[in-house]
């Protein structure tokens, strides 16, 4: 209606002054029109760019709103972590305390075990003369005299060449399980081999086979344990050593991995031994492998 309205006044007043045409009002009234409609295209962008502008700033707000908050947070979690840090500085100190407390208990305690042990050396230092002088009195070779014998191929007193085979049977397997103790497995193998060979109907044979076995078994040769052990469990069934060598035969498979075939002799075991130390032994292995 305005926009009539403004046509209808310019064109009024061009026709009262006189100098108006028909033609120049539809001209006049088509530029009106473009105005109008460039009016209202202006008016609709601006419409555009004022909601765009409020959703911006309701963007800025909403980023400002959110960092707000994490700063909070992160001075929440500055604090707490200061707090954990001087926690954890006091603990550390607590500890470093009571570390040197106990090094210097564990000092104490092993300058107390170095004078027990100093003490028990002369002791034993004493009770070796003592025992040597017995042995000499009641005529009895030492162990070391016996060693002698064996390493050096004499009678121990220099003269007379002696193979460990001349030895007394008793000696021989002395010399091995005492070289066997000492962790001097070379010299221990040979020994029990020679004693086998010189002593094959020996009570003690199925012990010497089983210490071979054990000595394997220790050097972590666990496939000629094994073959060991059964040679005790085949050429010695009698003996005291067989429900032992289906017991560390069985720990011998154990340590190769074949859980397996160490579940069977150990089973077999206690079968055939059920009331043996070595079964109740056997029941917790295999408690533990199943």
């Amino acid at each position: 209606m305005r926009q009539w309205s403004v046509i209808a006044l310019i064109a009024g007043c061009l026709l009262a002054a006189g100098c108006a045409t028909k033609t120049d009002v539809v001209g006049l009234e088509r530029r009106i029109n473009s105005l109008d409609a460039r009016t209202q295209a202006l008016e609709k962008q601006l419409k555009n760019k004022m909601e765009h502008l409020n959703q911006l700033v309701e963007k800025r707000e909403n980023q400002e709103n959110r960092l707000r908050e994490l700063f909070a947070g992160q001075d929440a979690e500055f604090y707490q972590l200061r707090e954990d840090v001087r926690e954890l500085s006091g603990r550390s100190e607590e500890n470093e305390y009571e570390f040197k407390r106990e090094l210097e208990n564990l000092s104490m305690d092993l300058e107390a075990n170095r004078k027990k042990l100093l003490s028990l050396s002369e002791s034993v230092e004493l009770n070796d003369t003592r025992i040597s002088r017995l042995a000499e009195y009641l005529g009895i070779e030492s162990e070391e005299k016996l060693d002698a014998v064996v390493k050096s191929g004499t009678d121990g007193n220099g003269a007379g060449k002696q193979q460990p085979s001349d030895l007394a049977e008793d000696k021989l397997y002395g010399f091995a399980k005492k070289s066997f103790d000492q962790k001097n497995y070379e010299t221990a193998r040979d020994a029990f081999e020679k004693f086998l060979e010189t002593y094959p109907d020996s009570d003690k044979a199925d012990n010497a086979r089983f210490w071979i076995a054990e000595i394997y078994f220790n050097e972590e040769w666990y496939e000629k344990a094994i073959l060991e052990y059964q040679k005790v469990i085949d050429d010695y069934p009698q003996g005291n050593k067989v429900a032992a060598a289906y017991l560390k035969q069985g720990m011998a498979f154990q340590e190769l991995g074949e859980v397996g075939n160490a579940r069977l002799l150990l089973k077999e075991l206690i079968r055939k031994f059920p009331e043996a130390n070595e079964a109740e032994i056997a029941r917790k292995i295999e408690e533990r492998i199943k």
